[in-house]
């Protein structure tokens, strides 16, 4: 392959992304989230497997975990906005939690943050719950996600329980789901997910964490947020919701580095999961011949 114009391996500071090539700093990217200098609850996982806040403006350079382990070098995470609409993300115990025939024990194992914060859900009937509700813009679809451990029990389900009744089941002994979605975040913990399709008028989400049985379960992290797949985690403990801005990556090269008339594109890529959905990658000029 000829010498390309631009070469860019993900190593960042701050608001910048640099490039190898050119070596005069042209082809350097600017980052953008516009989250202001408050707390934002962005997160990223770390070299170590471990979900950590960024600061406000700071870029995420991302691991990805296969089976619950770092593999390969970080990528550059940029997201659309997202609001996690719940308001105490780590914190169950809050009375923002609904809790039927269970009990909440706080700080009770270590969480996939590193830290002891994951609280203990004790259910003590088989009807027993945990549950949140929400208000979506309606017309919408909503991804609900947790990060759940198993203790006693290894099988729950999310139950959504104000329009549809639907039923997704979870089996963290074998990291299964019926019709969800679970990744495996190491040390026992899951991330378990699951989207749902809201018609006009439909703004009122209900949804429970259920057993079937009596037991405990460890969970982290609740997130509900407007969109068809998780994002990820926005930690939101403050008593509101919170918003992680979008993010952009843009302000590279100049004439000489991106000529108009021609050249070529090399990516060298991976997808992160082996899925039976199409991955497509697409370049063009918004006409399907060309």
């Amino acid at each position: 392959m000829a010498k390309p114009n631009l070469a860019l391996i993900p190593a960042t500071i701050g608001d910048k992304v640099y490039s190898i090539l050119p070596s005069d700093g042209v082809g350097d990217f600017d980052f953008d989230r516009a989250d202001g200098s408050s707390p934002t609850g962005v997160t990223r996982i770390n070299a170590q497997g471990l979900i950590e806040q960024v600061a406000s403006g700071v870029n995420r350079l991302n691991y990805s975990l296969l089976d619950g382990e770092v593999v390969g070098c970080p990528h550059l995470l940029l997201e659309p906005a997202r609001t996690n609409l719940v308001q105490y993300s780590e914190d169950f115990s809050n009375a923002a939690w609904t809790k039927s025939n269970s009990s909440i024990t706080s700080n009770s194992v270590i969480s996939p943050d590193g830290t002891l914060n994951a609280d203990k859900l004790v259910v003590s009937t088989s009807s027993g719950y945990i549950s949140g509700t929400f208000i979506s813009s309606g017309n919408t679809d909503v991804t609900v996600s947790f990060f759940v451990k198993s203790d006693t029990l290894s099988n729950f389900n999310f139950t959504e329980a104000f329009y549809f009744g639907t039923i997704t089941n979870f089996d963290l002994s074998n990291g299964t789901t019926d019709n969800g979605k679970i990744e495996n975040y190491g040390n026992g913990w899951y991330r378990c997910s699951k989207t749902y399709t809201y018609a006009s008028g439909q703004q009122i989400v209900a949804i429970q964490i259920k057993t079937g049985a009596t037991g405990s379960l460890y969970i982290f992290g609740g997130q509900y947020e407007e969109g068809s797949y998780p994002t990820s985690y926005i930690k939101s403990n403050s008593g509101g919701a919170t918003t992680r801005a979008a993010e952009t990556c843009d302000g590279s090269g100049n004439a000489a580095t991106f000529n108009d008339s021609e050249g070529v594109l090399m990516a060298e890529i991976s997808a992160l999961a082996d899925i039976s959905s199409l991955r497509t990658i697409t370049i063009g000029d918004n006409f399907n011949t060309n």
